[in-house]
């Protein structure tokens, strides 16, 4: 485990690098879906969904050099890590009371290979994500449904009326991106006053919508990476919305941290994930 520099910052840079290449990190057009430990087969989350989407390699699954070590396998020479986050509690004692601990969350992280980046892989065992979910078995699971209208021609989230505008799947180049389109807007419903709360019906300042819409495509792409959908809609105006997340990212190293825990937030809401 490495800690020698600001984590906000390592994750910063490295999404202000994708960025800047031209790379959105949380989309993707193929159907790999999403990340996952090989030992515990959890899948990541939040801001390391972010840091192992869009990379170009043949399988999902990643483990840590002991993880492999403890497999009997090893990592293939000239193979590079990649940073994955957590937060660990720590515990300080009073100065004036030592019975009386304080306990806050740090963040931390470490490091992952690529299964493919060991001598553990086998192609015709991992290269496929074996969590997939049906896409409309998420809508259909939810304990609270989202009123979803089908009546119009354009995509939003109504906040006034509290509901879903989405044309008929068959308006739609395909049925992914259908898909892709419902899960973006199921991502801004949970933002209501109803539910989660993340902004204000009298708040609409162009910084407030930009976050909610990075909060909107990272949660919709890791639906769409759960439900192994090619999430090929991208955003309306992406390039004004990457100059300016860009920005806001060179400002506030916590943004891109807290956008993802947003999302993670509304993925867990629709999927029923206690937090």
């Amino acid at each position: 485990m490495e800690n020698r520099f600001n984590v906000y910052d390592l994750v910063n840079n490295t999404i202000i690098q994708k960025l800047e290449e031209g790379i959105i990190p949380w989309y993707q057009t193929w159907t790999k879906g999403v990340p996952l430990n090989f030992v515990s087969k959890r899948m990541y989350n939040g801001t390391n969904f972010l840091l192992l989407s869009n990379q170009n390699f043949p399988t999902p699954y990643y483990l840590t050099f002991f993880q492999c070590k403890n497999k009997g396998g090893s990592i293939i020479k000239g193979s590079k890590s990649l940073p994955v986050v957590f937060w660990k509690i720590i515990d300080y004692p009073e100065q004036d009371d030592p019975n009386n601990v304080y306990s806050f969350p740090l963040l931390r992280y470490t490091r992952v290979f690529n299964l493919s980046q060991t001598t553990l892989y086998k192609p015709d065992e991992s290269e496929k994500n074996s969590l997939l979910i049906n896409a409309e078995n998420i809508i259909t699971n939810m304990n609270e449904k989202p009123v979803i209208k089908n009546n119009f021609t354009s995509c939003y989230y109504s906040l006034k009326n509290d509901f879903i505008s989405v044309p008929l799947p068959k308006y739609f180049n395909s049925i992914d991106e259908y898909y892709s389109s419902l899960f973006h807007e199921l991502i801004h419903w949970t933002g209501s006053p109803k539910r989660l709360r993340r902004f204000d019906k009298y708040n609409k300042d162009k910084h407030s919508y930009s976050f909610e819409e990075l909060v909107a495509e990272i949660g919709s792409a890791y639906l769409c990476a759960l439900t192994g959908i090619k999430n090929d809609k991208l955003i309306t105006n992406q390039a004004a919305y990457i100059q300016g997340w860009l920005k806001k990212l060179k400002n506030d190293n916590k943004f891109i941290i807290k956008a993802a825990s947003k999302a993670q937030r509304a993925v867990d809401f629709i999927l029923g994930n206690s937090n």
